[in-house]
């Protein structure tokens, strides 16, 4: 192994938690802070230059094993919980564990959902007795966006909210089909069939477009489906006044407005100026006003497994390192820095007010969470339950 690969992905466990020494500081695309100021003042003149270890972070393979393996064992855990729980007759099946799975771009959010399936059948065939391996399928919330030109839509409707001018923020997906897709999954009829819909991020110049039905996943016999991973950036956020009855979307503005510095442990954030305060209250407020619709899709969640960097920064280097490996892979199609740094602050204000919930509400979940902390090299620091 080279030494920039060493530096990377060595890692120690001690006394249950994970250490990694932090990279020396060439190894690094950009030190965080530093790449938000560097935005803010528009002077992204040219492209940030690679670090030894970009590649290896840009791909979400480099989080460890163990992270994989921490919500692996958890989920299995919570299955037989729910396996050995009353029945309403000894012939009767358990519908399927719904896990909620949730972290900011970049995080590996996706890799676990994909490799989660494969690793629940290894543990369940190494375990002491064997145990039938449970079938799992994903569902992810970007491929419940609107069709194009539904999105397009949305932005003409919204021509001076900036957070809305593409996809990604509440708002902008299908929750009827959400709603509907989860439902078949959680409550199948026997031998039912159930289609998964897919969203093209490609089309339309990378604005993206939802396939049509004969290009989405099948899944055949969705009765006999143990477990159901549901995947998204923004998966559990609800309005502040859910998990924090007494701090409304106006004070909590205000509150930043007059002391942006004091604000950074408010809002869980590692630099001095909130992104809220980049768009007007009005703006945030329709945002939060359409996240409350999605409890009709949060309510489908029994589990919730949460990837949460130690710092919020990390996500500005993660997305622009995903991004420079994407181009590495395909010739050098995709967004410049500036349009990636664009693209991560319309997120911003989604982690500074709305992700607390998942470990602070009152939810479906409460009580069968499992956050595990990671580092910059996307590699498990810390696990804790919630």
């Amino acid at each position: 192994m080279r030494a920039s690969e060493h530096a990377c992905h060595t890692a120690v466990r001690a006394s249950g938690k994970l250490h990694q020494p932090d990279p020396p500081p060439h190894f690094r695309i950009h030190p965080t802070p530093t790449l938000i100021t560097t935005y803010r003042r528009g002077l992204l003149a040219a492209p940030l230059a690679h670090s030894p270890c970009s590649e290896a972070q840009a791909s979400p393979a480099s989080m460890r094993r163990s992270a994989l393996d921490h919500a692996a064992n958890f989920i299995l855990e919570q299955l037989a919980v729910r396996q050995q729980g009353p029945r309403s007759g000894d012939s009767a099946r358990k519908g399927p564990l719904v896990v909620g799975l949730q972290g900011p771009q970049g995080s590996g959010k996706s890799y676990l959902a994909s490799k989660l399936p494969g690793r629940l059948v290894e543990l369940a065939q190494q375990a002491d007795p064997p145990f039938p391996p449970p079938r799992a399928v994903a569902v992810s919330l970007d491929d419940l966006y609107l069709p194009w030109t539904n999105l397009k839509k949305v932005a003409e409707n919204a021509p001076t909210n900036a957070l809305l001018s593409g996809r990604g923020q509440a708002g902008t997906h299908d929750l009827d089909l959400g709603r509907r897709v989860l439902d078949q999954l959680k409550n199948p009829t026997p031998g039912s069939e159930v289609l998964i819909p897919v969203f093209d991020k490609s089309s339309h110049d990378g604005e993206g477009d939802r396939l049509d039905q004969s290009e989405w996943v099948r899944v055949e016999h969705a009765d006999q489906v143990d477990v159901v991973l549901f995947e998204g950036w923004m998966n559990g956020f609800l309005p502040r006044t859910h998990f924090a009855p007494r701090e409304d979307l106006l004070e909590v503005y205000r509150a930043a407005e007059q002391d942006p510095k004091g604000q950074r442990t408010n809002l869980g954030i590692d630099y001095d100026r909130p992104f809220i305060l980049d768009y007007s209250l009005e703006n945030l407020d329709r945002i939060q006003r359409e996240l409350s619709q999605y409890e009709q899709l949060w309510k489908f969640i029994d589990v919730f497994v949460q990837l949460k960097p130690e710092r919020l920064s990390y996500v500005w280097q993660w997305r622009l390192e995903q991004e420079h490996n994407m181009k590495a892979k395909n010739g050098g199609v995709g967004m410049t820095d500036a349009q990636v740094l664009d693209f991560v602050a319309r997120y911003m204000p989604g982690y500074e007010l709305w992700l607390p919930n998942i470990t602070k509400g009152r939810n479906s979940w409460t009580m069968r969470g499992l956050s595990i902390e990671m580092n910059e090299a996307r590699e498990a620091v810390s696990y804790s339950m919630f």
